[in-house]
């Protein structure tokens, strides 16, 4: 796993951000530069799932905070459920569930093991086109990820052999406070987001696809 500071300036607050599978710091650069940025926190961005731990550094800086808080995007919701955090205060879960690959309340099976194999340029621009849908051009250009779609593949394997390996394992010691589904999400679809989250208090959007951060407001309001 990566793990990369996007604010370090001796805030009392932490925001840790789970991105979304295959995705790389531009998102998180992206949001700080905007008014979703949420004042007053340090910001890490984690990302590529290829293994589930945690850096040593991360872990002994979260110890320095008065309050870490959490979002989580896509993948990133089941990884960040996966990695042994203890002490998260609010935390909200965007487009994705404790559940990644089922049929009636994530990414049906069939559908995240053809993705995973049938995996390359060809298939990352069909995929992109799904999670992008109705978003503004240069936005997208300033989020895309700039890593290899053989990478990329990689993590997928991973996180599948990963979620294969930790099923039924215990719920972690904290729980999303929050859940916000774009009602246009072709990844993990709307339904199965609402069965995944029957007992977490939820907010839909509509209009928002799979990508999410061109049609909320900023983070301040995601979490109230």
């Amino acid at each position: 796993m990566n793990a990369e500071w996007i604010v370090n300036e001796g805030a009392r607050d932490l925001l840790l951000f789970f991105n979304g599978w295959g995705m790389d710091r531009l998102v998180a650069d992206y949001l700080q530069s905007t008014d979703f940025a949420l004042p007053d926190h340090d910001v890490v961005v984690l990302q590529d799932y290829g293994d589930l731990q945690l850096p040593p550094w991360l872990r002994e800086a979260m110890a320095g905070y008065r309050s870490v808080d959490l979002v989580a995007w896509s993948l990133g919701v089941w990884v960040a459920m996966h990695v042994g955090l203890e002490g998260i205060g609010r935390a909200v879960a965007i487009n994705g569930t404790p559940f990644p690959i089922d049929a009636g309340r994530g990414i049906p099976p069939e559908i995240f093991r053809g993705t995973l194999e049938n995996w390359s340029d060809v298939s990352r621009n069909r995929f992109e086109r799904r999670m992008f849908t109705g978003c503004p051009t240069a936005g997208i250009d300033a989020v895309r990820s700039a890593r290899k779609s053989a990478e990329q593949q990689l993590e997928l394997r991973a996180i599948e052999a990963s979620v294969a390996r930790l099923a039924g394992s215990p719920a972690p010691p904290w729980r999303f406070t929050k859940a916000v589904i774009g009602a246009r999400d072709l990844v993990f679809l709307p339904e199965n987001q609402k069965r995944a989250w029957h007992d977490v208090p939820v907010t839909e959007v509509a209009g928002m696809p799979h990508f999410p951060f061109f049609n909320m407001a900023g983070l301040q309001e995601v979490f109230q």
